[in-house]
């Protein structure tokens, strides 16, 4: 079973080669808030964040691109990262990081991913549980 699901994995899991698939919206549902990332194919962006239980979301604007030989998306300025590193919210996590963010992009399944499973993994539109699958692919990549 376990061998089936990396088989899986591999043959349905691949970086993005252009960028025009990575345009759109993308959604991350995790422990510490719900997250929605507007990738707009101007090189802009708008991410909206609310931690659970505190309803007010915070919402940013900035730039992103799209870098080719590694299949990431940069985020050059305005990205809001609400965790630390140990996987815990910031205090401070409205306010938007002075230096650049990069993320891994993966399609997988027919599905397309941005981020790290380890701690927020955005799904291309619509809210859904990330599937053990993209999470193989995650860990792969």
């Amino acid at each position: 079973m376990v061998c089936a699901l990396v088989a899986a994995a591999l043959i349905g899991c691949k970086r993005p080669t252009e960028v025009s698939p990575v345009y759109g919206t993308y959604v991350a549902d995790y422990p510490a808030a719900a997250e929605t990332l507007t990738l707009k194919p101007d090189g802009t962006f708008v991410q909206s964040v609310t931690l659970h239980g505190h309803g007010r979301p915070v919402t940013t604007t900035g730039h992103w691109r799209f870098d080719q030989p590694t299949a990431f998306v940069i985020f050059d300025s305005g990205y809001i990262e609400v965790l630390d590193v140990f996987g815990r919210a910031r205090p401070d996590y409205a306010q938007p990081l002075a230096g650049m963010v990069d993320m891994p992009v993966v399609s997988c399944l027919a599905h397309l991913y941005i981020g790290s499973g380890r701690f927020v993994l955005y799904a291309k539109k619509e809210p859904q549980r990330i599937p053990l699958a993209a999470k193989i692919c995650w860990a792969l990549f």
